[in-house]
């Protein structure tokens, strides 16, 4: 910041100004520090409420396992008690006794939780009928064993199945009651958690804001009363240093007199080192293609009177070796005889606008998750081989792609895993295909594909290996593997509108569809879908 005198007496206009606001900054921190041992707490306390949630609903998910346990049981007795050949229900009977192990197990965790009285009172309806249910239950199995079948269903319905009823109703009131307890607690601990963090954090916030406040007048009055001092060259400086954009002066002698902050920032050094430096050692402009240097045809033009605009393909190199996009202007400055006496390059850092540009010009025609063409350029590129004066001579198909099951894969593995899928169907596609043809991705599961100079036979080999690589390809996920399928439609072309071809590619693709999983339909204009042998399809 500037330091010019301001009175006869020495003062600088920050002398009133630097312990106000170095008061108002420490008693700010000081607010922060309260806030932040405030949410800390806080974070504690919701910590502590959260593990008492956590052991609630283990509770709730063991119960739940249990009652899921118990009545799978009792399917696999009925399920036994129904089936002819006594392999099948010996084996019903192992699957039987196994989940018994596995009620076991959660049962002992259950109970090694804290539970309260009615907690106890519930368990213990539950687990009240279940010695008589189990004596049952294997009784049935001998009965079974011994093939009396008929015996075994008149026990189960008679003499388990009330008691398998009551019980699971009485599993039905222990799960309900761990569930009603769960979101009254979770409630309970996000009530207290959002009124003490909104508490803390709305005092903290009226106390920045007073403190602000009040830094804010001090400053104010205190600028108003030093401001009268102020020099026009003063002012000319902080408006300098206050724009965005860089701004840099040159004398006569081609030497730096002035550069603002954001020149510096951008130049990567600072306004001491640079005053006085030879211009064309601080400053590196160069034409991004050729690596022409400009900074010397910059100088030469505008000390003969001339204003030089920078080229749209400029580069800025820094200091510290950043390149950068620049755009700007470079003006004479003219003494009292109209000579000039040096110049002023206005410039500001266009990369990252122009690299959004590049983006959003790559987004608007390909696919952002798999990097292939989109809809669009598809579309694009199929009316420009369709338009073409030898379109008719040149041998051309094209080729849609629907991948099935993919949202099932969605639903069952989540996006990311669905997405990861995608990728890899369309690096296998790719690999299929040659670089003259053109693959796009049109839709969430659907591919296209335009294959130019390409006889029909090609074409529809070319199909079929997409179809074998797609249908082979396993994506594993989380410990286990998913798969989908494909069905291909596809129409040599002759001529006819991207519009009628992708009508009746579509229409193949249908035929396709309804065919059955991995069918390959391949049309020629006017002409029925060619046979399934014609399609290689074997």
């Amino acid at each position: 910041m500037p330091t010019y005198p301001v009175e006869p007496s020495g003062r600088c206009w920050h002398s009133a100004q630097v312990p106000v606001i170095a008061g108002f900054g420490i008693m700010i921190l000081l607010l922060l520090g309260v806030a932040a041992i405030g949410v800390s707490h806080i974070r504690i306390l919701s910590g502590q409420l959260t593990a008492i949630v956590a052991e609630r609903n283990l509770k709730s998910e063991l119960a739940s396992s249990m009652k899921t346990l118990h009545d799978a049981r009792y399917q696999a007795l009925l399920l036994a008690s129904n089936l002819d050949d006594p392999f099948d229900r010996d084996e019903q009977r192992m699957r039987f006794s196994a989940l018994a192990g596995d009620f076991i197990a959660l049962r002992d965790r259950f109970l090694a939780l804290p539970l309260d009285a009615e907690e106890l009172a519930a368990w213990g309806e539950v687990r009240k009928p279940l010695p008589r249910v189990e004596n049952l239950s294997n009784e049935a199995f001998d009965l079974m064993r011994a093939e009396r079948r008929a015996q075994a269903k008149r026990m189960i319905q008679r003499d388990i199945k009330p008691h398998q009823m009551r019980m699971m109703s009485q599993w039905d009131r222990l799960v309900d009651m761990h569930r009603a307890r769960n979101a009254e607690a979770l409630s309970e601990a996000a009530s207290v958690s959002k009124q003490a963090r909104g508490l803390v954090l709305g005092l903290s916030a009226v106390a920045l804001l007073v403190a602000f406040g009040v830094a804010t007048f001090v400053v104010r009055v205190s600028r108003r009363t030093e401001a009268e001092l102020f020099q026009e060259r003063e002012r000319a400086v902080v408006t300098l240093n206050s724009l965005a954009d860089a701004i840099i002066r040159f004398d006569q002698e081609r030497r730096v007199s002035y550069l603002n902050p954001a020149a510096a920032t951008l130049i990567g050094t600072d306004t001491e080192k640079a005053a006085a430096m030879p211009a064309v050692e601080l400053l590196h402009l160069y034409e991004r293609e050729s690596r022409a240097d400009l900074t010397t045809a910059l100088l030469d033009e505008v000390l003969k009177g001339r204003i030089y605009g920078l080229p749209t393909s400029a580069c800025l190199l820094s200091a510290q070796g950043m390149e950068y996009e620049v755009e700007g202007k470079c003006s004479c400055i003219h003494g009292p005889d109209g000579g000039v006496i040096g110049a002023v390059l206005v410039m500001s850092d266009v990369t990252e606008a122009r690299e959004l540009q590049r983006k959003l010009l790559w987004h608007a025609d390909h696919d952002a998750l798999t990097g292939l063409a989109n809809r669009y350029a598809f579309e694009e590129r199929l009316a420009q081989a369709l338009g073409g004066k030898r379109a008719v001579e040149s041998h051309a198909s094209l080729l849609l792609i629907n991948l099935d099951q993919l949202k099932q894969v969605r639903e069952q593995a989540g996006q990311t895993c669905s997405d990861e899928l995608v990728r890899q169907v369309a690096h296998l596609m790719n690999l299929r295909v040659r670089e003259s043809d053109f693959l796009a991705r049109l839709g969430e599961d659907e591919f296209g594909i335009l294959l130019q100079s390409c006889p029909d036979e090609m074409a529809e080999r070319i199909a079929e290996q997409i179809r074998d690589s797609v249908i082979g390809l396993r994506q594993p996920w989380q410990g286990k593997t998913y798969q989908v399928g494909v069905h291909i439609g596809g129409v040599h072309l002759s001529g006819e509108s991207h519009e009628e071809c992708l009508a009746l590619a579509y229409s193949a693709l249908h035929e396709a569809e309804t065919s059955g999983q991995g069918s390959v339909v391949v049309r020629r204009p006017g002409a029925a879908a060619i046979p399934a042998s014609d399609s290689l399809l074997g």
